[in-house]
């Protein structure tokens, strides 16, 4: 198989190669587990009858680390009639077609004036790309801090959120866009993913005096 590792979007070109032409070859002789991705007709390369080619296609939102592609030579014959015997296998080869996926928690769900909260991010791999501008938020009623890196494996980060003063709102989410984001493999993530909700009340009481005649 020409690709060892495929990612989203990228296929890989699977090569039979006989010792000496064979008849009755097709790819009901061809096993792989179908769940995780397609290979199309087999082509012929050349005319001696000894080699045929055909394109692996992964399916989306396959995360796969053990995959071969074997063929039963049971169906198989020689020019004399022999029939092969046994199976032979590819070499193994991984599947990440998955797109990185986000929780996003906030520790606090109602803030008062002089409180903050703490913003986790956690990614269900490790990925790359994730900065302040794939976060998404009301700046008018709070701020969120830079981002630091929880441990070093690269899937959690976090960050202070400090709402603003003289602010009542009772809905509020802090969403992470992952477009802008990708696994090790080179995929980017898809749509966006959301907070709870939290409230902030940081205004203080206000109170109007009135004097009837």
């Amino acid at each position: 198989i020409s690709d060892e590792r495929l990612s989203a979007g990228e296929t890989a070109t699977v090569t039979f190669t006989f010792t000496e032409r064979v008849t009755g070859f097709g790819t009901e002789d061809i096993q792989y587990d179908t769940s995780k991705g397609t290979l199309s007709a087999l082509t012929a390369v050349g005319t001696d009858g000894k080699v045929w080619s055909a394109t692996y296609t992964p399916r989306p939102d396959t995360e796969s680390a053990t995959n071969t592609i074997r063929v039963n030579l049971a169906g198989v014959q020689d020019a004399q009639g022999n029939a092969g015997t046994g199976s032979a296998s590819s070499g193994n080869f991984t599947i990440d077609t998955k797109p990185p996926e986000v929780t996003v928690t906030i520790s606090d769900n109602r803030l008062a004036a002089g409180q903050t909260a703490t913003v986790t991010f956690t990614f269900n791999e490790r990925v790359t790309g994730f900065d302040l501008n794939d976060v998404q938020y009301d700046t008018s009623k709070g701020t969120l801090g830079a981002l630091t890196a929880v441990g070093t494996d690269g899937k959690v980060w976090s960050a202070t959120y400090t709402p603003r003063s003289g602010i009542e709102s009772a809905d509020n989410t802090i969403r992470v866009n992952l477009a802008g984001v990708l696994d090790a493999q080179g995929n980017a993530g898809t749509g966006s993913v959301s907070s709870g909700n939290f409230s902030i009340d940081t205004k203080p009481p206000e109170v109007t005096v009135t004097i009837s005649d």
